[in-house]
């Protein structure tokens, strides 16, 4: 049984809930949707922690599942919101002249490249702390961020560094 107190996760929640939705909006292109899976991650740690001191990547490994699980779920692959409703794109703020092409580009990748870009070079995270949160050897990781990276300069090949 988890013995973290309430006041523990409160100052988890405060310590990390912003970091964590931004990582979950990059990670799943919707706020909403980030905003379900920092709340659903939060209660995956209360449950499974059994300590006030939380390593900052057990928290984003617990997020980066969670965003993972939602994008497998049948309801992310067969519905676009942006499509069923395009009122939400300017909603959620992700309006293509407001991303600019990097970022729709890293949106565009795989997940397998898109989380170790997002957690590289939006979360400032270390090969080794990537290799953690994802529970990856620290070669494969690298070998990710440089795939990623050369995919990510061929697609953007010849486009404005202002419209980037």
């Amino acid at each position: 049984m988890a013995t973290i107190t309430n006041e523990a996760m409160t100052a988890v929640v405060e310590r990390y809930g912003d970091e964590m939705l931004r990582l979950a909006i990059l990670y799943l292109g919707s706020r909403e949707q980030a905003e379900d899976a920092v709340q659903d991650s939060f209660i995956k740690i209360f449950r499974a922690a059994n300590s006030a001191e939380l390593p900052k990547s057990f928290v984003m490994r617990v997020l980066v599942n969670t965003c993972k699980d939602y994008l497998k779920s049948g309801w992310a692959r067969n519905v676009s919101l942006v499509e069923e409703y395009p009122e939400t794109e300017a909603a959620t703020g992700t309006a293509a002249d407001e991303a600019g092409a990097l970022r729709r580009e890293i949106m565009a990748l795989s997940p397998r490249y898109r989380e170790v870009i997002l957690l590289r070079y939006y979360e400032g995270f270390t090969v080794g702390e990537i290799a953690k949160i994802l529970r990856a050897p620290q070669p494969t990781v690298s070998i990710r961020i440089k795939r990623a990276c050369a995919i990510l300069e061929k697609r953007l090949e010849g486009i404005p560094r202002e419209d980037l």
